[in-house]
């Protein structure tokens, strides 16, 4: 009796053993796929972040591209405009594509939004200045030729610095 009683006990306690063993080895494995599953996430997830940010900085790219004055004032003049008509479309423009890239800052760095706020206050104060010396019924093309001739000034209009500055933050934005 007392063997039998031996050998049910080592019966136990060797199952209990080999449960505790399948149950320690099953949880390890399972541990892991866990692990793999949470770093695939990850990965995945970033690459998804990091092709939001590079759309984004396209955008913004874009956008410095489209208000720059040159480009400007050839897409928003037309020959019978009054300095105060080209002005207001100029403006329009300007806005409008400001509000259509506004959520752009959500993917950029501060500091490449302040250039984005940077290049249109830069912008609108030319416009601005360019317009106070000419009267509102003036031909749009003297306020295009005054705009254009502050272009020309590469002291005053420093547009270019604009682009790079943005590119420069997105490589260490994105690529680090």
């Amino acid at each position: 009796m007392q063997n039998t009683l031996i050998i049910i006990v080592a019966a136990t306690v060797l199952t209990c053993g080999m449960v505790f063993l399948s149950f320690y080895l099953l949880n390890k494995r399972l541990d892991l796929l866990l692990k793999k599953t949470v770093n695939e996430k990850q990965q995945k997830d970033n690459q998804q972040l990091i092709a939001l940010k590079m759309q984004a900085y396209e955008r913004i790219i874009l956008y410095i591209e489209r208000i720059e004055l040159e480009g400007l004032v050839m897409r928003a003049f037309l020959s019978e405009m009054t300095v105060q008509q080209l002005q207001a479309a100029l403006l329009r423009t300007i806005r409008e594509e400001y509000e259509h890239n506004t959520t752009q800052q959500l993917y950029v760095t501060e500091q490449t939004w302040e250039c984005i706020k940077a290049a249109r206050a830069l912008v609108l104060a030319i416009i601005a200045h360019a317009c106070k010396d000419l009267a509102p019924t003036d031909n749009g093309m003297q306020l295009a030729q005054a705009l254009f001739a502050y272009v020309q000034d590469k002291e005053t209009y420093s547009f270019d610095k604009f682009p790079l500055t943005i590119k420069r933050e997105m490589k260490h934005d994105v690529f680090n």
